[in-house]
């Protein structure tokens, strides 16, 4: 069975559609919804074309893909959902399915088209696919855009100390989001990645994001967050290019 449905019929903002198709409902970008089908979440399916470009390993794997398509190249990110916690260890990667918006690639979907025609920068969505198992429970996968030449902060720091120049960006882009009203549920420095040569900076890593009303108790709390992570990857590694200066260039660029 295969039903498409307008994406303007939908409870959300922006342009995507969305597909069903046996167990698998697709949201995809208008262009390739027609294309897209459950081999694209599946590594195998991109390793066996050639088309994994690399990947990036945490506690879970990440694979970059390369997709030739309508005569240019699509370069993608895929990423499979996990549960955290405790509750992992009983189930990894299946969540409850309690309807098509509630679920965590419909909800960090929907966000990053929402930030994208905010002109936040963020990577474009793609396609994500949600797959029914045994009616009650689901398991989520995402394919967003690749930021090219774009290294994380993280990684970044472990190799040399950012300039005052980058830090001030970081703190201006993170005042974009917030004066937004988007709130990341994981600010930290993994998850701000640098461009180069541009300098540019980008958040990553939406997954159970959100809209508030623009509040500074939770802002505040959004940027304590970020420090924690900063002076934790300083107290585990001895080359980590961080100082409270730094900070202090990252609130001027925040409060600009």
């Amino acid at each position: 069975m295969n039903n498409l449905i307008n994406s303007s019929s939908q409870p959300k903002e922006g342009a995507f559609g969305i597909k069903t198709q046996d167990n698998y409902t697709f949201l995809a970008a208008p262009e390739l919804l027609t294309e897209v089908n459950n081999k694209w979440f599946e590594p195998a399916h991109w390793q066996k074309n050639n088309a994994i470009t690399g990947t990036s390993k945490g506690r879970y794997t990440t694979y970059f893909i390369k997709y030739e398509h309508a005569g240019s190249s699509l370069k993608m990110v895929l990423r499979h959902y996990y549960r955290g916690g405790m509750v992992r260890y009983f189930s990894k990667d299946k969540f409850l399915y309690t309807g098509l918006t509630k679920t965590r690639v419909y909800q960090e979907f929907e966000l990053l088209q929402h930030m994208t025609e905010l002109g936040l920068p963020v990577p474009r969505p793609i396609a994500g696919m949600i797959s029914k198992h045994l009616g009650v429970w689901c398991m989520n996968d995402i394919l967003i855009e690749q930021i090219e030449n774009a290294s994380d902060g993280f990684h970044a720091l472990k190799k040399a100390p950012l300039s005052s120049n980058i830090w001030q960006n970081i703190g201006q882009v993170i005042k974009m989001f917030h004066k937004n009203g988007i709130y990341h549920a994981d600010l930290n420095i993994h998850n701000i990645l640098i461009k180069q040569p541009s300098n540019e900076v980008f958040l990553i890593d939406f997954d159970r994001c959100e809209k508030k009303a623009p509040d500074t108790h939770w802002q505040t709390q959004n940027l304590d967050r970020l420090k924690r992570s900063l002076e934790k990857e300083k107290r585990l590694h001895s080359t980590f290019n961080y100082s409270e200066q730094d900070w202090q260039c990252l609130l001027t660029g925040y409060q600009k």
